[in-house]
């Protein structure tokens, strides 16, 4: 029994010792080469198994090791892999280098970070370098002909404008634009931002990148990462100015005095007696300042311990406008922070602080291009003279007084936990504060009969916003052998609130701007008006992430988004947003022959299913329309009134895009070339439109329902290349997008009436000029089609006409073949969304000089000359009607002169096209040599020379062929907008 006992007891210690032999631990720690500091969630494996462990908050590791193993791989997003061999080594301590190449490919996405390689969905990005170049107060201007697939236009060129941005066409009857994530905290706008804080912006445009903020992402989503203390570069301070100056690139070509004289007269005989002495003045030039400047002034600090980084920022941008009393103003605060307060915890926080001042001048474009030539500024006296047409431009800014003042706070405070190695639990408080305030105040003062203000007015208002988002995330990261795993889920709230107030009055006791208070002005006569209104809306969401990669080949990435919106009702509260992509690397395939020319070939695919929340919170409920005031009664005054003014519907549901991409990337010679290739195709169903109701509900077509009822169209082709070498001391870089853009209506939820097209596209003077049907474009231009003018009364008689129409006046289609010309006759004439959008840029270095150029343009756009086209009295014209028809054969394009009538229907006549080509930037940069800025102590030293908008190839008679539009019912219809300007620039850069 005892030697039983002794014999099991040997044997089994034989083995347990056999076993403590053949394994054994490993610890050590892991840092960054540059600065020493601890690297957190290294990848170490043991070379050929699926064994491997990551490095806690301070770089430290322990792994378990057996007899046979012999080299271990530490590998780290930024970092160069690292291969040990372990031999008999009980304590591996490493330093990994940066890879810089492996951080230019690095992505921001939605809720992380991916290598470029491991990426699925259609992603462009632009770095901070790049935003700079453009001296605006506005990042977004500088995406302009960098990504592929996405358009940016100015509604007009005011300072403090922001930009129009569409990502992949239009494709909604409603908000079509894409929502900005800044650091995390999800806006409708960056105006805030100054582009010196930015690090890189990158554009998600499929639905594998977007579907990860659901019921927001079917516009496109724009990720701005922001500056922060980078590891390694210790304390370091940034300073920067720029000094620019702009000009008016372009005038409109309209007649001079004595031009405009020959043709009154031919209006109205003998209006003036001698065409020659008449004066002459261009009232462009009357209310255009050239050479007015921009400034914008930034200083940064930077740094970086092992726990704590940091980055603070402050700049300034001023821009004077060319039309005097017109500008803007804005400071911004920038703070970012993180600090690591234990192993497994870290916090941090982002904070922007920005407020602005804007100076709103008068609308005065239109009143220049219509004032009479004829007429001049001032009197004898000095006082404004009278203009006939349109007024005086000068003395309608003169007497405008309007200026906006507002605080935005933007930012978050964040907590990390990691937990059980791969575990990373994220909880983020964001949050957006704005308060704006608006003051105008109108003196009286008399110019003429038809420009006078017989009581001064003021108006007030102000208004605020206000926006919490609380995100919290669970993300797993894991590498073993040839499997990469990355997971995520979470779970958001967001609340948002909006009120303003508006206040106006008349008769205020002093022109002094200490008086322009509502109290100050007249109570008794019930002049004084108010206004106030607010909204308040919420979202709660689950999110959902999963990306695989097995031996770098194979790539799968699937995703949800759970919303629920208070804008939608019970049955329809919620909307799910799936997306599924595949990537596959065929490089690293055991079948692609080696070679030393193709360096990337790389499939993905993608669908999905995304959102658009930018809808009216009211839209599901019954609104009453107030304001409708009726005389009745024995004394015959006037009593308020309301009506019915929307009918509810409280089944709507959530607008849904669905999206399919197909693409391929390309990379030669080392990725010195490098292309990528997009074909998508989006259709956005159940978008909101209003519909008419039936007569019996009481006010018949002033009644509509909001229903989900129309679908939407847009596919085309995206192409990116880029070509990176060196020749000698010469560095170059050579690249260019482009993208095809094809909208189309597919359902409007009617088929016949009034609701089987959207009429749209005011004038301002009754005319509708855009129509949206089901199988043309959104807000497509509609009117008569003109084939020529009529030459003479035999022509006019026996040809189809308006009742109206003489010989010399424009001829247009019998589009209907019935020997009527009337409203059935009107036809598709263009559409203002361009088919063809691109740009190029290239850049050059030798030695300490740098030379970059950046072009950008579009086709198959047209514009709507509404300014042209707005006739209700006699105006100036273009210089086209100097070619007018004076005869028989004398002209076939341009009609008789007239004042107004049937040549200013909708037509064809007043569509231009929108092509163009445009030096977007050129700048010549000088970095000072390392002797010079040694002996000054500082890191280095540059100075440039840049223009923006230097010149524009285009046939477009007005300032700019770039016409944007709040909506797309009414983009590309030019009604006279304030001028995009040249501008000329000079700037220096150190940094110490």
């Amino acid at each position: 029994m005892n030697k039983s006992f002794l014999f099991i007891y040997l044997f089994v210690s034989l083995l347990s010792g056999s076993a403590w032999a053949q394994t054994r631990q490993i610890r050590g720690k892991v840092v960054a080469m540059e600065d020493g500091g601890a690297l957190p969630g290294v990848n170490i494996v043991v070379e050929g198994t699926t064994r491997g462990v990551t490095t806690d908050l301070d770089g430290v590791y322990t792994i378990e090791l057996e007899q046979s193993d012999n080299t271990l791989v530490f590998s780290f997003i930024g970092y160069a892999t690292k291969k040990v061999a372990i031999g008999n080594q009980t304590s591996i301590n490493i330093e990994l280098a940066s890879d810089s190449k492996e951080l230019d490919e690095l992505v921001v996405v939605g809720y992380g970070v991916q290598r470029k390689s491991d990426l699925t969905g259609s992603i462009g990005s632009v770095k901070g370098s790049d935003l700079i170049k453009i001296p605006s107060f506005s990042a977004e201007q500088a995406l302009q002909g960098k990504i592929a697939g996405v358009q940016i236009a100015s509604p007009n060129g005011a300072p403090g404008s922001a930009p129009v941005i569409r990502i992949r066409g239009v494709g909604t009857l409603n908000n079509s634009s894409p929502i900005f994530v800044v650091d995390g905290v999800i806006l409708d706008d960056i105006t805030f931002l100054n582009s010196g804080d930015i690090e890189s912006m990158e554009v998600l445009k499929d639905a594998s990148a977007t579907a990860i903020y659901g019921s927001r992402g079917s516009n496109g989503v724009i990720i701005v990462t922001t500056k922060s203390g980078k590891k390694g570069e210790g304390v370091q301070v940034s300073i920067s100015s720029e000094y620019s100056l702009q000009r008016l690139s372009k005038q409109i070509n309209l007649l001079t005095g004595e031009e405009f004289a020959k043709v009154v007269n031919v209006l109205t005989p003998g209006t003036f007696n001698n065409t020659s002495i008449v004066p002459s003045t261009n009232w462009q030039d009357q209310i255009f300042t050239n050479w007015v400047p921009i400034q914008n002034h930034q200083a940064s600090v930077s740094g970086s311990s092992g726990k704590y980084s940091f980055y603070f920022g402050a700049s300034y941008f001023k821009q004077d406008g060319i039309i005097s009393k017109s500008g803007y103003d804005r400071v911004s605060i920038k703070l970012n922070n993180t600090y690591t307060i234990s192993k497994s915890v870290k916090v941090g926080n982002n904070l922007t602080i920005a407020p602005d001042n804007r100076q709103n001048a008068a609308d005065v474009v239109p009143i220049a291009y219509r004032a009479w030539p004829t007429s001049v500024p001032y009197r004898a006296d000095g006082a404004f003279a009278e203009v006939l047409g349109a007024g005086n431009p000068l003395a309608a800014n003169e007497y405008n007084n309007s200026s906006s003042q507002r605080f935005r706070a933007v930012g978050n405070a964040y907590i990390d936990v990691s937990f059980l190695k791969n575990f990373l639990f994220k909880s983020s408080f964001g949050f957006d504060l704005s308060y704006g305030k608006t003051k105008s105040y109108t003196p009286t003062f008399f110019v003429s009969p038809t420009q006078e203000n017989l009581t001064s007015d003021l108006g007030v208002s102000t208004d605020e916003n206000k926006t919490w988002l609380w995100e919290n995330t669970i993300s797993y990261n894991k590498t073993f052998n040839k499997h990469k795993v990355n997971a995520l889920a979470g779970f958001t709230l967001q609340k948002t609130t909006s009120e303003f107030l508006s206040g106006s009055v008349q008769n205020l006791i002093g022109t002094d701007p200490s008086l322009w208070y509502l109290n100050a002005g007249e109570t008794l006569t019930g002049t004084q008006r108010v206004g106030n209104g607010g909204s308040i809306s919420t979202i709660a969401s689950y999110l959902f992430r999963t990306n695989y990669s097995y031996q770098d080949k194979y790539l799968l990435t699937v995703s949800a988004r759970i919303d629920g919106s208070s804008k939608f009702g019970k049955s329809n509260l919620y909307g799910t947003y799936p997306s599924f992509a595949l990537g596959w690397n065929l490089l690293n395939e055991s079948f692609m022959p080696t070679s030393r020319i193709v360096s990337n070939v790389k499939l993905r695919a993608s669908w999905g299913i995304v959102g658009n929340e930018k809808i009216n919170g009211d839209s599901r409920f019954s609104l009453v329309a107030n304001g409708q005031n009726a005389v009745f009664g024995l004394n015959e005054q006037i009593q308020p009134g309301a009506t019915l003014g929307s009918t509810a519907n409280p089944n709507l549901r959530w607008e849904s895009t669905t999206q399919t991409d197909v693409g391929l990337e390309l990379g030669f010679w080392d990725d010195k070339l490098t292309a990528e290739l997009d074909y998508y195709s989006r259709v956005t169903d159940d978008i909101l439109v209003g519909l008419t109701t039936p007569g019996h509900v009481g006010n018949g077509a002033f009644v509509r329902v909001v229903t989900n009822a129309a679908s939407v169209l847009n596919r085309g082709v995206e192409l990116t290349l880029a070509w990176n070498d060196q020749i000698g001391q010469v560095k170059y870089k050579i690249g260019g997008v482009a993208s095809t853009v094809h909208n189309e209506v597919l359902n409007l939820g009617a088929s016949s009436g009034s609701d089987s097209f959207i009429s749209s596209g005011s004038l301002g003077n009754s005319q509708l000029v855009t129509r949206t049907e089901v199988g043309q474009p959104i807000g497509s231009f509609y009117g008569y089609r003109v084939i020529g003018v009529f030459q003479n009364q035999a022509e006019l008689d026996a040809s189809p006409k308006l009742s109206e129409q003489a010989v010399g006046d424009l001829r247009y289609a019998d589009i209907k073949k019935d020997g009527v010309i009337n409203a059935d006759d009107r036809t598709y004439i263009g559409s203002p969304i361009p088919s063809f959008i691109y740009g190029f840029n290239t850049e050059f270095g030798y030695k300490s000089f740098d030379l970059s150029l950046d072009f950008q343009g579009q086709s198959g756009n047209k514009i709507y000359n509404g300014k042209m086209a707005v006739r209700p009295d006699l105006y100036n014209f273009e210089a086209r009607v100097k070619d007018y028809w004076r005869g028989e054969g004398t002209s076939n394009t341009e009609p008789r002169p007239t004042a107004g009538g049937v040549n200013y229907e909708p037509s064809n006549y007043f569509i231009e096209d929108g092509t163009y080509l445009r030096l977007r930037n050129i700048r010549i940069g000088y970095n000072f040599p390392a002797s010079l800025t040694k002996k000054l102590s500082l890191t280095n030293a540059r100075a440039y020379l840049s223009g923006t908008n230097v010149f524009t190839l285009t046939k477009y008679s007005g300032f700019t062929p770039e016409i944007g539009g709040s909506d797309g019912f009414s983009s590309g219809i030019d009604l006279g907008i304030y001028p995009i300007t040249s501008v000329y620039s000079v700037g220096v850069n150190v940094t110490f």
